[in-house]
């Protein structure tokens, strides 16, 4: 679900059993994402019960979530998720309980909370969690943000064609593959296969790299994928 979509399209996702459905299996991948990180360990559909938790937890935050406050989706079920596995330590009595407490969300919570009670402060710390992560990740292929700031197109047409660029290049395995283990943009492949100028991705490379980063990763980077994605679409719609 695009975390752009309009409120009619949620109110569908709430109210239509199939389509909800649906969209908790394909949110899978992600749900298992954020509660493997959660627990410090790689958790298994079937095996670990935290993921049961995790994904009532998402289920919830679909009922609860409200288009208009400008939260993203996913940034918002990622908390839920969180917080009830928090809860669900507390039961068990495990040690992993009180690390997860005191390193993000503080003892007194709670897991049925409204998009009202997502404080402002627990936004930020998510933004500035992925921000730091990703800027981890752009020093790792010797980028930096001002990197971004310059290569970024001004041009509507010129970055539509390097984003696509960019989608293609994170989706590819094997192109991906030869870029994380270079740290390098597998030029004359991807020229070959977007049928884009190679002087053209040459003068995006930056570009490319660090959006294909977010794509690749886009289950660390809700926010920052959100702002790269909307801002797309915000345009496309004008």
């Amino acid at each position: 679900m695009p975390e752009w979509e309009n409120q009619s399209t949620w109110q569908r996702l709430k109210e239509d059993s199939k389509i909800r459905e649906d969209f908790l299996a394909k949110s899978q991948m992600f749900i298992c994402h954020v509660a493997s990180q959660a627990c410090f360990r790689f958790l298994e559909w079937g095996r670990d019960e935290e993921l049961s938790e995790a994904l009532i937890a998402f289920n919830e935050a679909i009922d609860l979530f409200i288009v208009e406050k400008g939260v993203p989706f996913l940034a918002y079920a990622r908390i839920l998720m969180k917080r009830r596995l928090i809860d669900y330590y507390r039961k068990q009595r495990l040690q992993q309980a009180s690390s997860l407490d005191q390193d993000e969300f503080g003892r007194e919570v709670e897991i049925h909370l409204s998009l009202n009670e997502f404080k402002e402060k627990e936004q930020s710390s998510e933004r500035a969690a992925e921000i730091q992560q990703f800027n981890k990740a752009l020093a790792a292929v010797k980028l930096t943000f001002q990197d971004l700031v310059a290569a970024s197109p001004k041009h509507r047409d010129s970055r539509e064609t390097l984003l696509r660029a960019a989608r293609e290049l994170a989706s590819d395995r094997e192109l991906w593959t030869h870029t994380e283990r270079t740290g390098k943009v597998p030029m004359q492949a991807l020229a070959l296969k977007t049928q884009i100028h190679p002087k053209v991705l040459e003068r995006g490379r930056k570009y490319i790299l660090a959006v294909a980063l977010l794509i690749a990763n886009q289950h660390d980077y809700v926010y920052l994928r959100e702002y790269v994605l909307s801002r797309e679409r915000r345009e496309e719609d004008e």
